[in-house]
């Protein structure tokens, strides 16, 4: 069984590390199997020093990086070995969601409970059209991400 607390903990100290190259780890992760959202080190990483923009880039295409990989790991192993990764409640919630929304489903499921992995798993296994999948990836990791850097940006803007 993963400790979860020792596995947030490595993460943060590897953003501490490794900085940018921590945020692509993280990013790369999250879609495949990691149970914390990039999020958490993107604001980590913010917080460090790192430059907004490249953060926003490489958190961005690690994910999508990371979504590759999961589409293909599902397709080929299903939906057996999700059940080994997932609990099954949470596999039900996102199928019935991606089967009522389709693609327009992967964007908005970014802004649900229903973790991110599950849904590229799902994507994977009922084989969502891969440009398809892809583009909805990529929007809705610009606008999740983007939604947490730009108030870092903002904050030297704005006066209270």
């Amino acid at each position: 069984m993963i400790n979860f607390e020792i596995f947030k903990e490595f993460l943060l100290n590897l953003i501490k590390e490794y900085g940018y190259f921590g945020i692509f780890l993280v990013g790369f992760s999250e879609p495949i199997f990691q149970p914390f959202p990039t999020e958490i080190f993107i604001a980590a990483g913010l917080l460090a020093g790192l430059d907004w923009k490249l953060v926003w880039i490489i958190s961005t295409v690690a994910c999508n990086l990371g979504a590759v990989v999961t589409y293909y790991l599902a397709m080929k192993y299903g939906k057996k070995l999700m059940l080994k990764l997932f609990e099954e409640e949470k596999i039900d919630k996102g199928t019935f969601y991606l089967k009522k929304w389709g693609i327009l489903g992967v964007i908005i499921a970014s802004f649900t409970p229903i973790p991110f992995e599950v849904i590229c798993w799902i994507c994977g296994i009922f084989k969502m059209p891969f440009g398809k999948y892809m583009v909805a990836v990529f929007l809705s990791r610009l606008i999740r991400h983007g939604m947490v850097i730009i108030p870092f940006v903002l904050k030297d803007h704005i006066n209270f």
